[in-house]
Order: structure tokens, then C-alpha cells, then sequence
């Protein structure tokens, strides 16, 4: 008789009593835990980042250009809002640099490097860095407006350096992807670095703020292709840095990238 009290006809509004109580003991604790699993969730995962990609908005700038160490435009003063750095790298649309987009525009107006020239794009800030896309490739380029620009810079002298960190792509990094960085973002990091984004280094300093390098090789020329395999691991290196106005430029041999023990 209590086989047949226990069976249950799923059309019935009375479950029996055994199943019920099973039931009790492990929905609620499940309805119970569900809500602090999520609150855990929530309150210990990383926080996006602040960083802004300007979708939809076209910024013009005049400044002085750089070919070296990358296409790198220096506004001039009050051409920028003051809480953005004045020391723009210039990328291309998509996942590319701006290389091949300047090299065209220079095939119509002659060398650019050194010269005060006026240019638009979509802006990509964050963490005292701009970067500029040419959104619009070379119709991103407005005018050459004086032969000499305002902005005279140079490298500093380079100095010895062993640093730790993690390779990024900055264009997704400072504000076009969120997140941009670790093993989650390396497929996409590698194809922005492979098509010519220029490859940065994030290290943390002994307060804990990131500081960025542009990692060129020795003899300061990109070496976009060879860092792949190192884009999103956590590395070692020892090369030479020095200064190019707000960017730390660090040069390299490849053979000195070593991926650090998990």
C-alpha cells in the first residue's frame, strides 16, 4: 500500500509526501546558494576597464607627424582636450596599422615626417595614452598645413632594462575591446598585431600602475611578426628603452623574450 500512496500522476495536484520532501531538501538549498554564487561572481570579477573608443565621432587634430619610431602625430597645444595625452599614435581601420594608409597618402603629398599637418579620425584614449584611428584611410588625411612642424622631439638615451610583463595589442587594449588583454583577447590581439597594430609591452611598476613600452627591434625597426608566439603571455625581457616624448620605446633582440613559469 505504500508503493501505491508514493506513486505520482504528474496531472495531480498533490505530490506524495516522500517526493516532496526529497524535492524540499534540494531546491532550497539550490535557491539559497544560487544567489550568493552570483553575488561572488559579480563582486570578485575584474572590472572593465574606463578606457573610451569614440565610435560614430570624428576628431580632426593638426600637429607635428612622426614616421619614427611609429606613424605618431603630436598635437599641438590646445588642439586636444587637456585630460588626453598630445602624443597620438596613429592606427589604421580594422585590424591594421597605419603604415600602409600613410604611405598612400604620402604617394600624393610627398614625405610627411617632421611636418605640421591636420588630420581626422576615432579617437581610442585611456590611462595617459591616445591613439587615433584613420577611420577613413586616406581620406583621413586633410591637409599639409606647414612644412615644419611646432613640435621638435627626440628620442632620450636608451638604457638597460629587464622587465616583466604581458605583449598587447593597444588599439583593442586602450578602449576598442573590453577586455583586451590576457588569454581571452589573444587570438584577436595576435591578428591586430599581425596586420600591423604596433606590439606594446604592459608591465607594473612597484606601485602597482601599469607603464607601456613600444617594442621595436634593435635597430629600431617593427617586428610585429616575430612576437606572436609571446602576444598574451606573461614574459621576461632585457632590452634597451628610451623616451619619445610621452611613449617609452624599448628595443629588442628576440631571443631575449622568455615566457615566464605558470
Amino acid at each position: 500500500m505504500k508503493e501505491e500512496n508514493d506513486f505520482y500522476i504528474g496531472w495531480m495536484d498533490d505530490v506524495p509526501q516522500r517526493n516532496s520532501a526529497f524535492l524540499k531538501k534540494i531546491l532550497i538549498p539550490v535557491f539559497v546558494l544560487i544567489p550568493i554564487l552570483v553575488f561572488a561572481v559579480v563582486f570578485f570579477q575584474k572590472p572593465f576597464n574606463n578606457f573610451i573608443f569614440e565610435l560614430g565621432k570624428t576628431t580632426t587634430i593638426t600637429g607635428t607627424y612622426y614616421e619614427h619610431p611609429l606613424p605618431m602625430l603630436i598635437a599641438d597645444k590646445g588642439g586636444m582636450a587637456d585630460s588626453l595625452s598630445h602624443d597620438v599614435i596613429l592606427v589604421g581601420f580594422g585590424k591594421s596599422g597605419a603604415k600602409g594608409v600613410i604611405k598612400n597618402i604620402e604617394k600624393e603629398n610627398g614625405s610627411l615626417h617632421g611636418k605640421k599637418i591636420t588630420i581626422k579620425g576615432t579617437l581610442i584614449y585611456g590611462d595617459g595614452k591616445t591613439l587615433m584611428e584613420l577611420t577613413e584611410d586616406e581620406n583621413s588625411f586633410v591637409e599639409i598645413v606647414a612644412e615644419k612642424g611646432n613640435n621638435p622631439i627626440s628620442a632620450t638615451a636608451s638604457k638597460e632594462v629587464s622587465l616583466a610583463g604581458e605583449i598587447i595589442d593597444p588599439k583593442c587594449y586602450f578602449g576598442v575591446m573590453k577586455p583586451a588583454e590576457g588569454k581571452i583577447h589573444k587570438s584577436c590581439a595576435i591578428r591586430c598585431i599581425s596586420g600591423g597594430v604596433p606590439p606594446v609591452l604592459r608591465t607594473k611598476d612597484s606601485q602597482g600602475a601599469y607603464e607601456y613600452y613600444i617594442i621595436l627591434d634593435q635597430n629600431g625597426q617593427s617586428m610585429n611578426k616575430d612576437v606572436l608566439p609571446f602576444v598574451a603571455e606573461q614574459i621576461t625581457v632585457t632590452g634597451k628603452v628610451n623616451q619619445f616624448s610621452n611613449w617609452k620605446v624599448l628595443h629588442i633582440d628576440i631571443n631575449d623574450i622568455q615566457i615566464s613559469p605558470i
